[in-house]
């Protein structure tokens, strides 16, 4: 069968959203190279991660998240983890990308026609840090319109993003609505998904399900806790389910995720429970006191051998949060399936230049 072009990619995507946007996405971490005080962009090792993410089975990758630390570079290193992305070959796995709203909009504007030029499927934009926390629906709209007015002229299919840790507060359904009715019938059929990372189900994911303006947009779960229940609500009666995931614990956890998936799709939410209790103990044991705070998956990078933060670093005793709760997670009955399949993902770079600086452990835990 001969494959289908980018161009056919995306107009499926925008014709058909609840089927055509990936069923699940990675979030990708950000490999790095170099020294304090400011690292760089590993480009080996982002195209090296990126395909091996891919050759998982995992649908779609997102470069230039928060779960890569996307929102703490200047644009030119934000670009260059997005050209490094467009040089990836990842077979059938789409590519998707991450607009920064707060840049400039000349540059983003520029940014949006390479990534079309790069291969991107899909491109992201968030609610935006540069609003107060209590802007009104009319103020958010407006804030996301220009880059989806652009979007849609270019032919990119768009979500918009719901993430307050970032955002300093949530994207309401009811901007989003506003923002569709301000683009008019025919530019609205671009947006073709909204992702929600916020901490309350109820008063984010389920909001989303229930707005009758969305009822034919994916609706991506971004909070990794609440997958097992995002993929039960978003079941339709045509078969289909509206609920994806964007996972920035996929980057770390993938074939966890794509274990979680296939077990979805056969409706035995046993196994998925067994594997998401796995992936919550691991996505946890790398936050801090405040639960309503995303885990620092830098920690995660460190461990699998792909570098420090771009201004920080991680040490053992940090990786030792995450992998001496796998081994924890291998020993107990009701999670070893999960916590063979995270210690299996934290290895999927191999022995090579990006081995894990704890290879022999976590090795240990998938072949005894």
């Amino acid at each position: 069968m001969k494959k289908k072009s980018i161009e056919a990619i995306r107009q499926d995507i925008i014709a058909k959203p609840i089927l055509n946007v990936p069923a699940w996405t990675v979030a990708l971490l950000d490999p790095t190279t170099g020294t304090l005080p400011r690292r760089k962009t590993d480009i080996n090792g982002t195209i090296k991660y990126s395909e091996a993410i891919a050759n998982t089975g995992a649908p779609g990758v997102l470069f230039a998240a928060s779960t890569g630390w996307g929102h703490v570079r200047n644009f030119q290193e934000h670009r260059t983890t997005l050209k490094t992305g467009g040089d990836a070959k990842l077979g059938s796995t789409l590519k998707q990308a991450l607009i920064r709203i707060e840049d400039p909009l000349e540059q983003n504007l520029r940014l949006l026609k390479e990534l079309n030029d790069w291969g991107y499927a899909i491109v992201w934009t968030r609610r935006g840090a540069n609003l107060p926390p209590d802007a009104s629906d009319s103020e958010v709209a407006d804030n996301l319109l220009p880059i989806a007015k652009a979007a849609a002229e270019i032919g990119l299919p768009m979500g918009v993003y719901s993430i307050s840790t970032v955002d300093g507060a949530c994207l309401r359904p009811s901007a989003v609505k506003l923002l569709l009715e301000k683009l008019g019938k025919d530019a609205s059929r671009f947006v073709v998904a909204v992702k929600i990372t916020e901490p309350v189900f109820e008063e984010s994911t389920q909001l989303f399900l229930e707005e009758s303006a969305l009822e034919n947009k994916k609706i991506v779960q971004g909070w990794d806790a609440f997958y097992t229940r995002a993929m039960q609500a978003g079941k339709r009666a045509d078969g289909l389910n509206q609920c994806g995931a964007t996972s920035g614990a996929a980057a770390c956890m993938v074939k966890a995720f794509d274990n979680m998936y296939k077990f979805a799709r056969a409706e035995d939410w046993s196994s998925v429970a067994q594997i998401q209790k796995a992936v919550t103990e691991a996505f946890y044991s790398m936050q801090g006191v405040d639960k309503d705070k995303f885990p620092d998956l830098q920690i995660a990078k460190f461990v699998m051998g792909l570098g420090h933060p771009l201004t920080e670093e991680r040490t053992f005793k940090d990786g030792e949060r995450l992998v001496s709760t796998v081994e924890k997670l291998v020993e107990e009955k009701e999670t070893q399936m999960g916590g063979r399949l995270i210690a299996e993902s934290l290895l999927i770079m191999g022995k090579g230049e990006y081995a894990s600086p704890f290879y022999g452990r976590l090795n240990k835990l998938i072949n005894d």
